[in-house]
């Protein structure tokens, strides 16, 4: 059975990610959320540039196929800055 726990307002950082060769996103030190790869649109990820610093609600994944991660809302609450 999946367990998911929410967290609001998480501000989340674009970063490249050479073993991947992909866009990918994270959550930004210092905040009370798991330090996990957020699931989020590719549409979303590739619309910002590397190093943008944008918030919005995530949802902690537990499940016992996959390792746990973090999801992303498919609403943007505020993009933050700019690199």
């Amino acid at each position: 059975m999946a367990e998911s726990i929410y967290f609001t307002n998480v501000c989340l950082l674009t970063t490249y990610d050479a073993k991947s060769k992909r866009i990918r996103v994270r959550p930004t030190e210092g905040q009370k959320v798991p330090v996990l790869w957020v699931s989020c649109s590719r549409k979303q990820r590739n619309q910002m540039q590397v190093g943008t610093v944008f918030r919005t609600d995530v949802k902690l994944i537990i499940s016992g196929k996959r390792k746990p991660y973090l999801a992303a809302t498919k609403k943007i609450l505020g993009q933050l800055s700019l690199f």
